[in-house]
């Protein structure tokens, strides 16, 4: 019991000692003998440590490492993994971590990481990660509305090509009627 009082008291002074981030994160705990359970809505950015060979999240209440498209979480000296950043997540023994990662401490990791960021450069490869994010967005949604905008001038189409149709099978019964009674006039006669 003292073990999750620890935790959640640790949890709660991380998060409130942590800057203020643009992603909405949570920390859910289920009932003892559960790990941890990470909700991230909005995808956190990535800063690039080209010495270490893999990224770091960025104003994000977690410190979530990228490398080889997996995301790995240390939370209170576990790790975890997961092959998207919104989980889930399963924890790892220290072993099974990359290399790369395994050779640093957390606190190594974030020193990188903050230097890395105050470093002009950094900023601007964030920055343009988020406009290269936001670009693949509107270019997806713009391709998105395209292809809405095909298919509705095709329904369009086939709706002319149907009127169009429907309209020479009248006009087509219209001209044999109008034969059969020329044709009943002339009998007539």
């Amino acid at each position: 019991m003292k073990k999750y009082i620890w935790l959640a008291a640790g949890i709660t002074g991380m998060l409130l000692g942590s800057p203020t981030a643009d992603a909405h994160v949570e920390l859910c705990m289920s009932s003892p003998g559960h790990r941890p359970t990470f909700v991230i809505d909005i995808r956190p950015d990535f800063i690039e440590l080209p010495e270490q060979g893999f990224s770091v999240s960025v104003g994000s209440p977690y410190d979530i490492i990228t490398y080889d498209n997996w995301y790995y979480i240390n939370q209170n000296g576990s790790w975890y993994r997961s092959s998207d950043y919104r989980g889930p997540w399963v924890d790892i023994n220290e072993n099974a971590l990359p290399s790369r990662i395994r050779r640093h401490r957390m606190e190594e990791i974030r020193g990188y990481r903050d230097s890395e960021y105050r470093n002009n450069e950094g900023r601007r490869r964030v920055d343009q990660q988020r406009s290269d994010e936001n670009n693949r967005r509107n270019l997806d949604q713009q391709r998105t509305d395209e292809n809405n905008q095909r298919k509705l001038d095709q329904q369009r189409s086939d709706e002319n090509n149907r009127r169009n149709l429907d309209q020479q099978r009248t006009d087509e019964n219209n001209r044999r009627l109008l034969e059969q009674q020329r044709s009943d006039e002339n009998r007539n006669r």
